[in-house]
């Protein structure tokens, strides 16, 4: 059983001056291979995720892509968080293995609570998600890992959009697009609401 640790949480939020905010989403899949994915995932080696949302110089969101997608489809960054590991500390290293950027912590978006179920098995998956700051490095250049093939800067409008084209996917690509859906629509309505309030 992956448990939620509401302690950890609860210490994020204070450490990052934080309103708790937690999503929870239930997905059901017809499919068994993404499920069964995500569950060998979580049994293996990852709790969850950090979901990094990177702020440029120039005011964009970077989006992200890999050659095995379906053409035209971006995302938010993410990188698993291992069963013991800080997840700050997964935070700046991820950024820096998939982006090859250094980065300062924004804002804490908050959690998903995925609860992924297929027949009469559930999987949860938790992912965390964080607002970051570019501040050095050279982007895909400097990354340790080669899995992201290109990316993209957008504005708000643009990240509602990418978001919208993940639920769209058609094909064995689906069950995958319902999950990214999920945390790049948090980020951006979490963009969007602090956007409302300036």
């Amino acid at each position: 059983m992956n448990n939620f640790n509401e302690k950890e949480f609860m210490e994020i939020c204070k450490k990052l001056n934080a309103e708790p905010r937690i999503e929870e989403i239930t997905i059901e899949y017809a499919n068994r291979s993404f499920f069964n994915k995500m569950k060998k995932s979580v049994e293996k080696d990852r709790r969850g995720e950090v979901v990094f949302c990177v702020i440029r110089p120039n005011g964009k969101y970077i989006v992200v892509t890999c050659d095995e997608y379906p053409d035209g489809i971006f995302r938010i960054p993410t990188g698993g968080i291992g069963h013991e590991e800080d997840i700050i500390q997964a935070v700046y290293r991820e950024t820096e293995e998939e982006l090859g950027l250094k980065v300062d912590i924004e804002n804490f978006a908050g959690v998903i609570k995925f609860k992924f179920k297929h027949a009469d098995e559930t999987v949860y998956f938790y992912s965390y998600l964080f607002i970051l700051r570019e501040k050095g490095g050279k982007i895909l250049e400097d990354a340790i890992d080669d899995e992201i093939s290109e990316i993209r800067e957008v504005d708000i409008e643009e990240l509602r959009q990418v978001a919208e084209a993940l639920l769209d996917i058609q094909g064995r690509w689906s069950d995958w697009g319902k999950f990214r859906y999920g945390s790049t629509m948090a980020i951006y309505k979490y963009l969007a609401l602090k956007e409302m309030k300036k």
